[in-house]
């Protein structure tokens, strides 16, 4: 049985007609949908590890994992604690606009 490389496949993938901006709507429908815990992971980062960073337990990263209300600030501090920032942004779908949105106050000097 003969093998394909998988770099061959994603060639001829991406040859295909709108190929690029349907690749890019799937991957950003993707990362909208990831979860703490799979963005935690992604990172090889465990909970307890986490949890150090943060300076809180375990159980405090699990609960938060698995909450589905967490603070802004809270969100803030967990993403920061794993390399990344949290940008917010107001989408409004019937005008194709986005607007970033930015809390707290004003530093811009």
């Amino acid at each position: 049985m003969a093998r394909t490389k998988f770099s061959d496949l994603r060639k001829e993938v991406e040859a295909r007609p709108d190929a690029v901006e349907r690749l890019a709507a799937a991957r950003a429908e993707t990362l909208a949908e990831i979860r703490l815990y799979e963005l935690r992971h992604g990172e090889a980062v465990s909970q307890a590890e986490l949890a150090g960073r943060l300076d809180v337990t375990q159980g405090a990263i699990s609960k938060l994992e698995n909450s589905e209300d967490v603070r802004i600030s809270t969100l803030r501090q967990y993403l920061d604690a794993l390399g990344a920032r949290l940008e917010l942004v107001a989408v409004f779908d019937d005008e194709d606009r986005r607007v970033p949105i930015h809390l707290g106050k004003d530093t811009a000097a």
